[in-house]
């Protein structure tokens, strides 16, 4: 695989700490995440539709209620934490990981309409060296198939300028044995470059 300058950089920026990790939706998948994110000592900020939810994140409320009581203040604390329903700071994010809901339509398929408002709102702000993840329980080919292409209409190649996976979700909501940090993450890309950052970014 030929290095590039992107990949060079961003590799550097995550083994350091130093990538912005970007999480869309903050619910029982994205929260989590974002706190696991946060003491392994990245700077993390969190994305949510919901006004509330944000403003209750950022004063410390357990927003979850199996989530320990003092995981967020102590999140926050370290100032490595914020949270904001203006999507246009994804900018500001290195690696974009999408945890927004799918929920089943009356045929019983998933319905990828935040999926594919979470993508657009990435691709509006899209610059290189960017990384984004799709997390979202839906079907296989929904990153190549929806998501590539709202990225790279704006001109960026996926592989080369950005970089784009997949790593469903294994959260088990209240397992007291195991976490988002010890349950293992399976991660896949159409590339080796974005597969490689990816996996980076999750160990």
């Amino acid at each position: 695989m030929t290095e590039t300058p992107h990949r060079a950089d961003l590799m550097d920026r995550i083994r350091s700490r130093r990538a912005v990790v970007g999480v869309i939706g903050l619910g029982y998948v994205g929260l989590p995440l974002a706190l696991a994110a946060v003491e392994a000592g990245f700077p993390v900020l969190g994305f949510d539709i919901n006004p509330a939810r944000v403003e209750a994140i950022l004063a410390g409320r357990q927003v979850i209620n199996y989530l320990p009581s003092e995981a967020l203040p102590e999140a926050l604390a370290t100032g490595r934490l914020d949270a904001t329903t203006d999507f246009t700071r994804l900018a500001e994010a290195d690696a974009v990981i999408l945890c927004v809901p799918t929920p089943v339509t009356r045929n019983r398929d998933p319905d990828l309409s935040y999926v594919r408002a979470s993508a657009a709102s990435a691709a509006a702000v899209l610059r290189p060296g960017q990384l984004v993840v799709l997390e979202s329980t839906t079907w296989p080919g929904t990153t190549a198939e929806v998501v590539r292409p709202l990225l790279e209409a704006g001109g960026l190649t996926v592989g080369e300028e950005v970089f784009l996976a997949f790593s469903p979700e294994r959260e088990d909501p209240g397992n007291a044995h195991y976490g988002t940090r010890t349950i293992p993450k399976v991660v896949g890309a159409d590339d080796p470059a974005s597969r490689d950052v990816a996996v980076a970014l999750y160990e």
